[in-house]
């Protein structure tokens, strides 16, 4: 990956930080944004079956968590064995640190709101292990593999919402969490992290 393909990461992680903090700012701190959220999650109650959105909740919470945590380290443990160590190491640290990331702002509060529930860690550690699947998967992702991975992040933040866990609100934070993180986690790294297809990553040849 060259010097300037990095920085385009970083500048991606630094654009994602900067829409974290407008979205906090603007659904904690203003009226407007709080009116916003709340029609977004009458528009998910209102328009999805209940049994539908039972079932959306014990998917995103319990299980995706459960499945893709064991499947990640298995993959992470593979990807070691095959000489790819920075998209083991990048496997291990976008779920770790966008999970640690976001327990760390519910319970210190920086946006002094009182709200403890933004962003939700539940959603962090979703959407992070869709992400680390990913990155660790034995073989390139193609568009399809993106598409896949970007239903699969749809039902972990319909999930996070439709059972009256978060506010939509919570789950774009973690949202923009997790991109953040992996966009500076690919940037520091380096070499074949985003596993991505030429077709979809427009990938340069790697110097793993």
């Amino acid at each position: 990956m060259s010097l300037r393909t990095r920085l385009q990461w970083a500048l991606a992680g630094v654009v994602l930080a900067l829409l974290f903090l407008a979205t906090a700012w603007l659904t904690l701190r203003t009226g407007t944004g709080a009116r916003l959220d709340a029609d977004v999650r009458d528009t998910v109650l209102n328009s999805i079956d209940e049994r539908i959105r039972q079932d959306l909740s014990t998917l995103a919470r319990p299980l995706v968590i459960v499945v893709l945590g064991p499947l990640v380290a298995v993959l992470v443990l593979l990807a070691l064995v095959r000489g790819a160590w920075r998209r083991a190491i990048a496997g291990v640290l976008v779920p770790t640190v966008s999970t640690a990331l976001a327990l760390w702002l519910r319970q210190a509060d920086p946006f002094h709101t009182g709200q403890t529930a933004f962003p939700s860690n539940h959603a962090a550690a979703g959407l992070s292990l869709v992400v680390a699947v990913m990155i660790v998967w034995p073989t390139r992702v193609n568009r399809w593999g993106v598409f896949a991975g970007a239903v699969a992040a749809l039902a972990v933040g319909l999930g996070n919402v439709s059972w009256y866990a978060h506010q939509p609100r919570d789950v774009v934070g973690s949202a923009l969490l997790v991109g953040c993180v992996t966009a500076f986690v690919v940037a520091l790294l380096g070499g074949d992290t985003p596993n991505l297809t030429d077709d979809v990553g427009r990938r340069r040849p790697s110097d793993d």
